[in-house]
């Protein structure tokens, strides 16, 4: 025969209190005496009860989870980024319920979904592919914090300033006459703030646009980092500076720049250890920051809503 469930009823009855208290105790929403606490708490354990964390959500409409939406986990800006949200929400004695994504629509949406049905009760969002209306739209729902700039009053996110970093680099590599400079990035500007930037930020130093064939994309980890710098020195033998989305990409282009005896600038992001043990520049993206200014955010805690959080470029060139 199959053993039956404990439910609050059968903890009431031992304890001799009304199945109401019980509730309060474990979902620590009312007053319970410390003595009747403790004596709640003897009995779950001598009747082997575990509260049903689902149901809990559904009746009191929180869950005390909060989704983070990142589309890779083996990218070191991500997985960073990750980190350092995951660190901030368990400080703040939150669960972590994390949705890798490949910036597939559909499994954004289905993180949305959670926020829809009390799953969750907020949600940061690293990076996305749907249009961010499109994502706007839950915010009745829960919070929803986005980890890039927004003008739009309406939307949380978390300010950051990419661009003056990015000035000065071009203007270093300007300055000592570096102009023949390759990009390798993830996406394409049309779905991509962090391209879009960098480009208007070369613009502005350069007052002109990079050519087609000085640009790569899908350039996410190591070897894509290689691959690109061995399309670029092919098509475009004279290139003088390299700039990436990461270290580990940067990495990559440069072992495959060392491999053909070549002599370029390689400029990652991030600011990893490996960066100063290769020695080429960086970019340090202050993640630590972003992930406690978004927790804050999603939790309404916030003290300076409109916090930028600057990035800054470290000069090895």
């Amino acid at each position: 025969m199959e053993k039956k469930m404990t439910t609050i009823y059968d903890i009431a009855k031992k304890v001799g209190c009304a199945p109401s208290t019980v509730s309060k105790y474990i979902t620590k929403h009312g007053y319970v005496s410390q003595a009747m606490g403790k004596k709640i708490a003897t009995a779950m354990q001598d009747l082997n009860y575990h509260y049903n964390g689902i149901a809990r959500a559904l009746s009191t409409s929180t869950s005390n989870r909060i989704g983070i939406v990142v589309p890779f986990l083996d990218h070191p800006y991500f997985q960073g980024l990750v980190n350092a949200i995951s660190e901030a929400l368990a400080k703040a004695g939150k669960e972590v319920v994390i949705f890798p994504t490949r910036y597939a629509i559909a499994s954004e949406q289905r993180a949305l979904s959670e926020l829809v049905h009390h799953l969750i009760d907020g949600l940061i969002i690293t990076s996305h592919a749907l249009p961010r209306h499109e994502i706007n739209k839950y915010q009745v729902y829960g919070t929803i914090v986005f980890c890039e700039s927004s003008t739009d009053p309406t939307v949380k996110s978390v300010n950051i300033d990419r661009t003056t970093a990015m000035i000065d680099l071009f203007s270093a590599l300007k300055k000592r006459r570096l102009t023949r400079l390759g990009f390798f990035f993830i996406r394409r500007p049309e779905n991509s703030i962090t391209t879009t930037e960098t480009l208007a930020a070369y613009h502005q130093v350069f007052n002109c646009h990079p050519a087609p064939d000085f640009i790569r994309y899908h350039c996410r980890n190591f070897a894509d980092g290689q691959k690109a710098t061995r399309q670029m020195l092919a098509a475009q033998p004279a290139i003088q500076a390299i700039l990436t989305e990461s270290d580990i990409s940067a990495a990559g282009a440069q072992q495959e720049i060392t491999r053909q005896d070549k002599d370029i600038q390689v400029v990652g992001q991030g600011n990893y250890l490996l960066s100063s043990l290769l020695n080429f520049s960086s970019i340090d993206q202050h993640l630590p920051e972003i992930g406690q200014q978004a927790v804050d955010l999603v939790l309404g805690q916030a003290a300076d809503p409109q916090k930028v959080i600057k990035f800054n470029f470290i000069d090895r060139i």
